[in-house]
């Protein structure tokens, strides 16, 4: 066996070679081992810890694929820590007094630092209850304990849905009496649970409609002793096999690897001694247990049927599929009625996220994703390949279209892949393709961080620069300065980055229609999107109806956010007529874009020339500046900044411009359907559901801002009181109580639905987010 040790391969047993003489890498993967080229090298010396996040057990069916775009067979790109894990920028929870330089850009491997290792405090906030859970879990984990949920108050019925949550010590509170019969043999186990009194409460705290987690209780006081870093990792909480560790541990089983070499090559990956890993080798030998019960020739005939009986059910279910020479499954693509609808209003731009598999089953996943005029995501389709082939890809595209009634998209952006890219050439000529521009990032540590050691962060910084500057003569320029200054002029993966930087610098992009993806830094996490609903237990037949139950949580989940953005209150900044009209126009998300524009145009002075041109410069420069041709008789205007063809909103020039010409609306034209109100896709809803979610949307704003102060709280609840009082008097039976009986019969209905799809799916799918979705469906 061989491995590598810092920057040499270092001979560990072998007949050919000596214990501890050092090697050249090798010219491929031994054994499947993981083995990175010597100008790519993966930093695998310690575990990855990543920031506010920790690994739980269920870590789903889907894990990153690790092929380096680049092609070469040496090189993998690092996937321990996925990057729908990390914080968002400026979202880190720094405890008071620590300052944010302290902290690298998120995506580096550093970032899995020190944030896990400082005290939770009172007023830490965090995005969801799961993130802060997360962040208490690793808290916890380099301290000697395990958590656990104790407490939580709320539910899907009431207006802000589940608002506290007790994280506890896992040996707080007292042993729970067995309810097993007592004829049975039973183990006489000791309980571990001692009365500890460490805890984290959190609560639920909504403001200008967003929701975020507080701290607002932290006990660190243990009446046990805590355990060291070799105790620790034995507690049951700690011990789980990460989806990136399931998919090697299956192609090592299938290069006839034994349980001990596979033990051996987790080991020398990840760069820790032996018995270190997060799982132990009876885990291991489980799993592998686990995944010789999927019988891979019949789960495909299995969904098939599962199409061909959803289909039946639901007529506007669209799929396409492919047999091998064998009749046997090869490609399965679908959609569902309401992406299909949704398709239609904004398939302008599309997502194809290929960068998953099914590793249970080995095969490639794809879903495509798109922004509704909320800016909410919303999911057109996903399909099922048998491997990563220009001709898979190319059967997925010509699939994909043809379930969307033969619409093409403007603008597709997918993962830096030749083969996708190739396929995108023949089938979708037309269509504008994009390399991902947060893709990209997210490889950068695992290509440029070993090379460039201490310069590393340099380069991301002047990186990130330059991809976002204005024009294409800078961007060619400091490109090459950059690329020089670092050395890496003859680097694999900035020649590919080089020749293709038209589908990835911003530069090059501008006037390719991107819907404000650019603009809102926007980036799907397919991971994210079926968190709960997909996990390594999923037979492949239950696929469709899961996925189904992810796509409708989802887009309950945006109808009830956009309900309650449209209870806000609009705040004019500029009192502009031009602002004013396009608040009654354009949707919360889409105003928002706007309205930062219309307020950067007052900083702007506009120099008149020759004809109907202009030329709009920022008050502070006193040279360039962007050349703005309007027309007033045909309203029109272009600007060469090229903003309203990529985002479909007018730039801070054009309204500079249009506010010079006394212009008080703004022509129609440049107000987008995809932007207006009149074309969302929610409310779909009607009868008693709508009036369900409309209410708790109205109640949870109302919660929000009464209580502010003792004043309002005083005033909704006296209001509050005579209304229901008013309601009580009111009669239960009129005109619309033939429809209210038709509506209920039919939420009767789909929560009837929606329970034998979560009775069917159960045996498969012990927990998750579903059961959360049945409760919402049944109030």
């Amino acid at each position: 066996m061989v491995g590598f040790s810092g920057t040499s391969w270092v001979a560990i047993s072998s007949s050919r070679f000596a214990a501890g003489s050092t090697l050249p890498p090798p010219t491929r993967p031994f054994a499947g081992f993981y083995c990175s080229a010597l100008s790519c090298w993966y930093i695998v010396d310690k575990e990855v810890v990543k920031m506010g996040r920790s690994r739980s057990g269920n870590n789903g069916c889907l894990t990153h694929k690790w092929r380096c775009p680049c092609g070469d067979d040496q090189c993998y790109i690092r996937v321990e820590s996925d990057e729908e894990d990390a914080p968002m920028e400026g979202e880190l929870n720094l405890p008071p007094g620590t300052s944010s330089s302290s902290f690298i850009q998120q995506g580096t491997p550093q970032a899995e630092c020190t944030v896990s290792d400082s005290l939770p405090y009172v007023g830490q906030t965090f995005r969801t209850d799961d993130e802060a859970q997360e962040y208490f879990t690793n808290f916890a984990r380099k301290n000697g304990f395990a958590i656990r949920r104790e407490r939580s108050k709320g539910n899907p019925s009431h207006p802000l849905g589940v608002y506290k949550r007790e994280l506890v010590c896992h040996r707080a509170g007292v042993s729970l009496p067995r309810k097993t019969p007592e004829v049975k043999r039973q183990r006489n186990k000791k309980s571990t649970r001692c009365k500890c009194e460490a805890q984290m409460i959190i609560k639920k705290n909504i403001s200008k409609g967003v929701a975020r987690w507080v701290v607002s209780h932290f006990s660190n006081e243990h009446n046990h002793p805590l355990l060291d870093s070799e105790e620790v990792r034995h507690l049951p909480a700690y011990r789980n096999i990460s989806s990136t560790d399931r998919e090697r541990i299956l192609d090592l089983s299938k290069a006839g690897c034994t349980v001990n070499l596979i033990m051996r090559a987790l080991e020398m990956q990840k760069g820790v001694r032996q018995g270190e890993l997060s799982f132990t080798e009876r885990d291991l030998r489980n799993f592998l247990q686990t995944s010789k019960n999927i019988n891979r020739e019949n789960e495909g005939s299995e969904l098939l049927k599962a199409c061909k009986a959803m289909k039946e059910k639901t007529p506007d279910f669209h799929y396409e599929f492919s047999v091998d020479e064998n009749d046997k499954l090869e490609h399965i693509a679908w959609s569902y009625p309401d992406s299909i609808r949704a398709y239609r209003a904004f398939g302008d731009v599309v997502v194809f996220d290929t960068t998953y598999r099914l590793y249970a089953y080995d095969r490639p996943f794809g879903v495509w994703f798109g922004l509704d005029n909320y800016g909410n995501a919303i999911f057109f389709g996903c399909v099922l390949l048998r491997e990563e082939k220009p001709l898979s890809f190319r059967w997925a595209l010509q699939s994909f279209i043809r379930i969307m009634d033969g619409k093409f998209p403007q603008t597709m952006l997918t993962d830096l892949d030749m083969r996708l890219k190739e396929a995108m050439l023949s089938e979708l000529p037309n269509t504008k393709h994009v390399f991902s521009p947060w893709n990209i990032t997210s490889k950068l540590p695992s290509w440029f961080f070993a090379i460039l050691g201490p310069r590393y962060d340099q380069f991301v910084s002047e990186f990130n620069r330059i991809s976002n500057l204005e024009n294409v003569m800078d961007f060619e320029q400091q490109w090459s300065q950059m690329v020089f200054e670092f050395g890496v002029v003859s680097d694999r993966h900035i020649v590919t980055l080089s020749f293709h930087r038209v589908c990835w610098a911003l530069p090059y992009l501008r006037g390719w229609f991107l819907g404000g993806l650019m603009k809102i830094g926007f980036s799907m996490s397919t991971k994210l999107f079926f968190k709960g609903f997909l996990d390594s237990q999923l037979r492949l037949k239950d696929f469709i109806e899961q996925v189904g139950l992810a796509v409708d949580f989802q887009n309950q989940a945006s109808e009830e956010a956009i309900m309650r953005q449209s209870y806000q209150n609009v705040k004019i900044k500029t009192c502009m007529p031009m602002e004013e009209h396009a608040s009654k126009v354009l949707t919360s998300h889409a105003f928002d874009m706007f309205q930062k524009e219309i307020v950067s145009s007052t900083q702007h002075a506009v120099y008149e020339q020759s004809g109907e041109g202009y030329l709009v410069r920022h008050r502070l420069d006193t040279d360039g500046g962007y050349r703005v041709q309007c027309i007033p008789s045909q309203e029109e205007i272009h600007c060469s900044c090229k903003e309203f063809e990529t985002s479909g909103i007018l730039c801070r020039h054009a309204l500079r411009v249009l506010s010079l010409k006394n212009c008080f609306l703004l022509p129609d034209k440049y107000l987008l359907p995809r932007w207006r109100h009149e074309n969302s896709l929610f409310p779909r809803s009607s009868g008693y559901k709508y009036w369900s979610r409309a209410l708790r949307s109205l109640a949870s704003i109302i919660v929000q801002e009464s209580s502010l102060t003792k004043s309002r709280f005083d005033y909704v609840q006296w209001h509050m009181s005579k209304l229901l009082t008013h309601l009580r008097e009111m009669p239960t039976v009129d005109e619309t109580t033939a429809d209210l009986g038709s509506n209920l019969s039919f939420d009767a209905t789909t929560t009837t639905e929606v329970i034998s799809i979560e009775t069917t799916a159960s045996a498969s799918r012990p927990r998750g987010r579903p059961k959360k979705l049945k409760v919402l469906v049944e109030a």
